[in-house]
């Protein structure tokens, strides 16, 4: 790998204003997450960049307190530049962008804007989990990420939507944020995709990926509209 770029990281959160100051010695960015949110429940998916003396590396972003601290540096060598996917289930996307952290201020706030929901009712054959207390478990693949982040073709892990119980009869019924009412949606955030599987109720052991019919389905995983038919049909990979 290139030596100029930090790797991703990922972890845990809106756009989000960055203001600019003169403390480039920080190797640290903090986001501070707007009460009721907590930033255990925000998810961040970010990327750092730096010159040829930076290392590839990775980090994770630990909530402190009432937001969330993204190490900026690696090895003792800063970054130059710091992008961000902000996301907290039930919320509009934000994203973070400070292409010259030497006139940063570091900083940034995230504060939930809720979005509308739409109901999805599911439907999958469990025959072979029999007896298991089960829940199907939706996952947003952002498409987009590369993009936003400048580096095309990039893959970045999905954040979590919700889970919801699967009845014994193999059907489900998922509250899914309208993705399509995202004000990003227009011109960044409509190449996503939604993954379903299902989960172990009791455990969290992902046990089978569930496909979309095809004419929901977009390289496998289910298409982000604004509503979907009456049930949806899934069938277990």
């Amino acid at each position: 790998m290139r030596a100029s770029r930090f790797l991703i990281a990922f972890f845990l959160v809106l756009p989000i204003c960055v203001a600019a100051q003169n403390n480039s010695s920080d190797d640290v960015f903090t986001i501070a997450v707007a009460a009721p949110i907590s930033p255990k429940d925000v998810q961040v998916r970010y990327f750092l960049n730096g010159g040829s003396m930076v290392q590839e590396a990775s980090s994770i972003a630990k909530p402190q307190d009432a937001g969330i601290v993204v190490k900026t540096g690696a090895s003792g060598k800063p970054a130059s530049s710091f992008r961000a996917i902000v996301y907290s289930p039930g919320c509009q996307f934000a994203t973070i962008q400070a292409d010259d952290l030497s006139a940063s201020t570091r900083q940034a706030q995230f504060e939930c804007q809720k979005l509308t929901t739409t109901t999805l009712h599911g439907r999958t054959d469990t025959t072979r989990f029999a007896g298991r207390d089960l829940q199907v478990q939706a996952l947003y693949v952002c498409g987009w990420a590369g993009k936003f982040f400048g580096v095309p073709g990039i893959a970045i892990s999905p954040f979590s939507v919700t889970r919801a119980r699967v009845e014994n009869d193999g059907s489900f019924a998922v509250e899914l944020p309208d993705f399509t009412t995202d004000p990003l949606w227009a011109n960044l955030s409509h190449n996503a995709t939604l993954m379903f599987s299902l989960v172990d109720a009791r455990t969290g052991e992902p046990l089978a990926g569930l496909t979309p019919p095809g004419n929901l389905s977009r390289k496998g995983a289910l298409k982000v509209v604004a509503s979907y038919p009456a049930e949806i049909q899934f069938t277990i990979q």
